[in-house]
């Protein structure tokens, strides 16, 4: 396996994305308690792999997915120092 440099940007990205995991994990925990770690982890990632199905039938969350990325793109050609 190659090691390539990981900016601190994208591993701040990462961090954010494993907390929101996390939090997702704790959820599906909190609505079914007698599942074990493994199992709601599991459950979680499951949730992740609807997601692409889940949000091509909701324009609604799409549309929403959108602004947010273009607000994104708009901050970052604001700044350019901060690429």
């Amino acid at each position: 396996m190659t090691k390539r440099k990981i900016s601190s940007k994208s591993l701040n990205a990462r961090i954010l994305a494993i907390y929101e995991l996390d939090q997702l994990i704790g959820y599906i925990s909190s609505i079914d308690p007698e599942l074990k770690p493994d199992e709601a982890t599991a459950l979680s990632g499951f949730v992740v792999s609807l997601l692409p199905q889940l949000l091509s039938e909701n324009l609604q969350l799409l549309n929403q997915l959108k602004e947010v990325a273009t607000a994104m793109k708009r901050r970052k050609s604001r700044n350019p120092q901060a690429n």
